[in-house]
């Protein structure tokens, strides 16, 4: 079950911090999440101090104006009490033991609070255990995202009334995620990773691989372009994502997703069957079936 928190509704516009006032809070990766995280959280200086880090190192002239760029990873995670990876699902696995090596090293002040944001969310908590000597971890995923890419995609009100789940922490490390959704204006949902990584695949990786799939299919054919209107805009819009991202979060949650797309096969082979029979009402009654399913979902999420 996913539990929200109304009361952390505020918008980032009004919120100041309470629990992380006089923190400092460091962002390892610039592009749209971790960019706009850097654009928001900049709105509440001095009260937070924000700095960034990028493998990118021409991007420092862009997130200046709104952070401390630092050079080195090593240089962040000395400066931070909280963390954000702000990068894919395997380059967060890969950077939580070097967090934790660094960890030791930083000057004495709050025991460090490491955060991701990565689609999926198992892979992660479960690296992350590994180092709860060094921090504490809180795993974070913004329903917040489109399809933009990189610094340029970044934008100060991308969480404003969005959900961001919030994956099982210890009690501190919970209270001061939560908090810091509260700031960008997000809206803080607990959620199981095991449960969340479960829903992901049909919520997030199946729209993904249609959008690709359907994409791939580009023809030559005379006015295909004159046709495809905004239903085909609306199915292929995510086609616009990084491969790298997308392939990314699919691949590490293979196990769910592959179960998912059994059961969508299922369904196409229901719409293929019902299209070889001589009359409409096997498809029109299928589609209804559907339809009806889609609406009870709904109305049990208002």
């Amino acid at each position: 079950m996913i539990v929200t928190h109304p009361s952390s509704t505020v918008s980032s516009r009004a919120a100041r911090p309470r629990l992380l006032k006089g923190a400092a809070i460091g962002i390892v990766g610039t592009g749209q999440i971790g960019g706009s995280l850097v654009r928001c959280l900049s709105r509440l200086r001095p009260d937070i101090s924000v700095c960034a880090f990028d493998l990118d190192a021409s991007l420092a002239p862009k997130v200046r104006p709104f952070a401390r760029f630092c050079r080195t990873l090593e240089s962040l995670v000395s400066r931070s009490d909280v963390v954000v990876l702000a990068v894919p699902v395997q380059t967060s696995v890969r950077l939580l033991a070097r967090i934790a090596s660094l960890a030791g090293r930083r000057p004495p002040r709050r025991r460090l609070i490491v955060c991701d944001t990565s689609t999926v969310k198992a892979a992660v908590v479960a690296e992350a255990t590994r180092h709860e000597a060094e921090f504490d971890f809180v795993g974070l995923h913004p329903l917040a995202g489109t399809e933009g890419r990189g610094w340029q995609a970044a934008d100060a009100a991308l969480f404003d009334g969005r959900v961001v789940v919030i994956c099982p922490a210890r009690r501190r490390a919970g209270r001061a995620a939560r908090e810091l959704v509260a700031l960008v204006g997000g809206i803080p949902a607990a959620l199981n990773p095991r449960v969340h990584d479960r829903l992901v695949a049909e919520a997030i990786g199946l729209p993904h691989i249609l959008a690709f799939a359907a994409a791939g299919m580009a023809t030559r054919a005379v006015g295909e372009n004159l046709l495809k209107g905004g239903s085909w805009r609306s199915l292929t819009r995510v086609a616009a994502s990084s491969p790298a991202m997308v392939a990314g979060f699919l691949h590490e949650n293979r196990h769910h997703q592959q179960r998912v797309l059994d059961r969508f096969r299922k369904h196409l082979d229901a719409v293929a069957r019902a299209l070889r029979q001589p009359s409409v009402g096997g498809l029109e009654r299928q589609l209804a079936v559907w339809q009806r399913r889609m609406r009870t979902t709904n109305s049990g999420n208002r």
